[in-house]
C-alpha cells in the first residue's frame, strides 16, 4: 500500500466516522454528548490533517460518500456508544496500515491517531484488545 492510498483510506474512514458520531451524538446527554462532540471535533482533525497531506504530496482526497450505512440501529445511549466503540475500533486498522505505508513525522502521526481511537473506544464500552479489529462485543 502507497502513502497516498494509506491516507486516502483515512479520510474515507473519517468521514464515515463524522457520520456515526453526528447520528450517535444526539442520542446522549450531558458528559456523553461532550465527549462525542470532542471525538467528532478529533475526527474532523484527523479527517483534514490526512487531506492536507494527500494535497501535499500532490494527491487528490477521496469525497465522502453520499451516504453511510449504520451497522445497526441507534436509538438508545447504549447503542450510539456501541456505534462509537466500533466506529473507532475499525480506524485503529486504517492508521496502522497509514503507520506501515508512511514515514517520519506522518508515520508517528499516524500511529498516535490509531493509538488514541483505540483509548476512545474502550472509553465508550469496548474490550481492550491488542489489536482492535472493529469488532465489538
Amino acid at each position: 500500500m502507497t502513502p497516498s492510498e494509506a491516507l486516502a483510506a483515512v479520510v474515507s474512514g473519517e468521514d464515515a466516522a463524522i457520520f456515526g458520531y453526528s447520528v450517535a451524538g444526539a442520542h446522549l446527554a450531558d458528559g456523553g454528548r461532550r465527549r462525542a462532540l470532542t471525538g467528532l471535533d478529533a475526527h474532523r482533525a484527523n479527517r483534514d490533517r490526512a487531506a492536507a497531506d494527500l494535497v501535499a504530496a500532490s494527491a487528490t482526497p477521496p469525497p465522502p460518500a453520499p451516504a453511510y450505512e449504520l451497522p445497526a440501529d441507534v436509538d438508545s445511549a447504549a447503542a450510539a456508544r456501541a456505534l462509537m466503540a466500533l466506529v473507532d475500533n475499525r480506524l485503529v486498522g486504517l492508521y496502522a496500515d497509514a503507520a506501515a505505508a508512511t514515514t517520519d513525522a506522518d508515520r508517528r502521526w499516524a500511529a498516535r491517531t490509531g493509538a488514541e481511537c483505540a483509548m476512545r473506544a474502550v472509553i465508550w464500552g469496548a474490550p481492550p484488545q491488542a489489536f482492535p479489529t472493529g469488532s465489538v462485543q
